[in-house]
């Protein structure tokens, strides 16, 4: 149990940010400027240290000069971040964000019967911090569902990714929805356009942002077959645009994963091509990552100084903060190419950080199906 004992609670070591701001020095400046690193340490101050024990990272906008990042957490059911966000939940004002997520987190942990207990391996809570004004509130984190699903042709199939209701029914509660049956219908579209071997790998809802969408991300899919889904889809994007991503990217690509936006209205017109260099996280260092940064920059989606930024991110360090010492690791996991009509393509890099006090294993913790 923690005691208050007057200092600031990050000075206590029992908030995020007491270990966060150790870290400094491993941000570059183009990725994270004064003023991103302090909206950042704002939101790690509401968070309990115990997001060292899961999986965390940072979502950098290559294609922006700003210097922001937002924040993820994954969350695994029954973990103590999980209990965090249930008892935070249960103190937060009725019908509020934080209550519903806290009584999904709940239902998920207590009722294996419910489709959160039984289809839903994680959960990833995104925290969107660009252009907060200092001080000011911060939005209702994005909340990411990631169905349990096994391997193509496997005997189970995929079972419970045939069920989009109940995966956003799941989904709205979670943020406190209501009245999203004319966007199910949408979604249930999406399902049925997919190739043989697609799935739907997540869903979210951002909260913080407008119109109300659910952003569902699918996987399973080959470059060749992007076009054909694109079109059952009816995006109003440019395909031509998309395909030119896949195509000078292919060589450098292990696999893919394409993101939608579903209003009611129909497909939104950002389309996400996120590209992997591998199927686990850290498993390219900083010599693998070099070519596929530099082709990002020469594309232009990808400014140079945020390109020497990210080329620095992949490695190991040894970090003392305090009498704390720590072996923190960081990896990139994915850049996502963003594609809109009439708006400039850009680049985001999803990039990874496992922190642990030395002594334990350095192995980094394992993030399977939640990419």
């Amino acid at each position: 149990m923690s005691v208050d004992d007057g200092r600031p609670a990050e000075n206590r070591g029992d908030t995020f940010a007491s270990v966060l701001r150790g870290c400094r020095t491993l941000f570059s400046t183009a990725l994270m400027d004064s003023g991103g690193w302090e909206r950042l340490l704002a939101r790690a101050r509401s968070l309990p240290r115990s997001v060292i024990d899961a999986h965390f990272g940072f979502e950098f906008h290559l294609g922006e000069a700003s210097g922001d990042a937002d924040l993820f957490v994954v969350v695994i059911p029954g973990s103590d971040l999980s209990r965090h966000y249930i008892r935070e939940g249960a103190r937060a004002e009725r019908g509020s964000a934080a209550a519903a997520l806290g009584a999904g987190l709940r239902e998920q942990a207590a009722d294996p019967a419910s489709y959160l207990g039984r289809s839903v391996v994680g959960t990833v809570l995104e925290y969107d911090l660009s252009g907060l004004a200092p001080g000011g509130e911060a939005p209702a984190p994005g909340v990411f569902l990631a169905p349990r699903h096994s391997a193509p042709g496997s005997r189970e199939g995929f079972v419970e990714h045939s069920d989009p209701s109940g995966l956003l029914a799941a989904l709205a509660a979670m943020v406190g929805w209501s009245g999203h049956e004319e966007i199910l219908r949408k979604v249930e579209r999406v399902f049925a356009a997919l190739p043989e071997t697609g799935y739907v790998f997540q869903a979210g809802a951002l909260p913080g942002r407008s119109p109300r969408a659910f952003r569902i991300l699918l996987k399973g899919i080959a470059k060749e077959e992007v076009p054909d889904l694109l079109e059952r889809l009816e995006w109003p994007g440019p395909t031509a645009g998309a395909l030119d991503v896949l195509t000078c990217m292919d060589d450098l690509v292990a696999y893919l994963a394409v993101s939608v936006d579903v209003a009611a209205q129909g497909l939104g017109p950002r389309l996400g091509l996120e590209l992997y260099r591998a199927r686990k996280w850290f498993a390219v260092d900083r010599t693998g990552w070099n070519p596929f940064i530099a082709r990002i920059g020469d594309k232009g989606w990808c400014l140079p100084s945020k390109a020497a930024g990210l080329r620095s991110w992949p490695g190991t360090e040894r970090l003392l903060d305090g009498e704390e010492l720590y072996l923190v690791r960081q990896g990139i996991n994915h850049v996502k190419v963003v594609v809109q009509r009439g708006v400039r393509t850009v680049a985001k890099a999803y990039a990874g950080m496992d922190v642990r006090p030395q002594g334990s294993n350095l192995r980094p913790r394992s993030a399977d199906g939640m990419g």
